[in-house]
């Protein structure tokens, strides 16, 4: 296997063939009575992990570019759905819109397929990013089983993204657009029912998006983890105070959306009924329908508007590295 192929791939190979070669000396040592087993295996395996790690690190600077982009991307479209909230709570037209109505939006604003078409490679950006540095411990969280769920969380995070931009680059050559996230949830809802177990995985995922909103709620009441990972030396006292205040509102304000796609997973997995959940559209119509919904759903859109700006200026300002 060489360095040539798949750098992550190529690179997992060699740390086998080094554990490998390393067990056969072990098991094949003078005290065994038996000869050492040759080491041009363990070297050739160390050199190819080496060269795959150069691989990688050449490459870095690129994919730290394409991931800055990718927030930014994610920044453009929650600013777009926060303003289209912000809208309908004001009664001026607007909508309750997700993700993929977010580019439905863009693109067919000024030059839409362009707007698409970097929007699409700046969020597959992001998703290598994400996955690259889970692999390669990037952020230094370790190896103990915590570290590993909140790895495989940004993982799965940036795989999510990665689907959006997917569905960006699609659109962004007039390719037919997917169904609303609503018919997305319900859709998948059914097919969770339809395995053993199927009403407990619904609970189960529900749980998931409470626990993601709660920890959001918790990150957002901290400075401290809000600022975590931006580099903000260079934004000034003033303009640095204002970037935390409005990412803790806006990671909030998202909290508070991530909650009600658990609420709907609970009220579908007590019903059984599928129809019962719900996207993040659904989760903005249902705070229009709460008491004082109209103010409601202005604090929330406005919260949104806030996490798109926090977004824009973490691409500008986080600090990133691959390895």
């Amino acid at each position: 296997m060489h360095a040539d192929g798949n750098p992550l791939r190529s690179g997992l190979e060699s740390l086998a063939e080094v554990g490998h070669a390393c067990c056969l000396i072990a098991d094949h040592s003078p005290r065994n009575g038996a000869p050492r087993v040759p080491l041009h295996r363990l070297s050739s395996a160390m050199s190819t992990a080496a060269s795959t790690s150069n691989a990688v690190r050449s490459l870095a600077p690129g994919i730290v570019l394409l991931a800055r982009v990718g927030y930014a991307a994610k920044g453009i479209v929650y600013l777009v759905i926060g303003v289209l909230a912000a809208r309908l709570a004001a009664g001026s037209g607007g909508e309750a819109t997700d993700q993929r109505g977010a580019l439905r939006v863009l693109g067919d604003g000024p030059a839409g397929a362009l707007v698409l078409l970097v929007l699409g490679a700046g969020l597959l950006g992001y998703m290598t990013w994400r996955l690259v540095s889970a692999v390669t411990d990037a952020e230094r969280r370790g190896d103990d089983p915590t570290s590993i769920v909140v790895r495989l969380g940004h993982a799965i995070r940036g795989i999510a993204y990665g689907l959006l931009g997917v569905q960006a680059l699609r659109a962004s050559s007039g390719a037919v657009r997917g169904s609303s996230r609503g018919e997305r949830a319900e859709s998948a809802t059914a097919r969770l029912f339809e395995l053993p177990f199927g009403t407990m995985l619904v609970y189960l995922a529900a749980l998931g998006f409470l626990g993601y909103a709660g920890y959001q709620l918790y990150r957002a009441s901290s400075e401290k983890k809000v600022r975590r990972h931006l580099d903000l030396a260079e934004a000034g006292p003033t303009q640095a105070r204002w970037i935390v205040r409005i990412g803790q509102f806006g990671i909030a304000a998202r909290a508070v959306v991530f909650a009600l796609l658990g609420l709907f997973l609970v009220r579908a997995a007590r019903q059984h009924d599928s129809t019962e959940a719900g996207g993040l559209s659904d989760s903005l119509l249902a705070v229009a329908q709460a008491p004082y919904g109209r103010i409601a759903l202005g604090v929330v859109a406005l919260g949104l508007v806030s996490y798109g700006v926090y977004e824009l200026a973490t691409a500008r300002y986080r600090h990133m590295r691959v390895t």
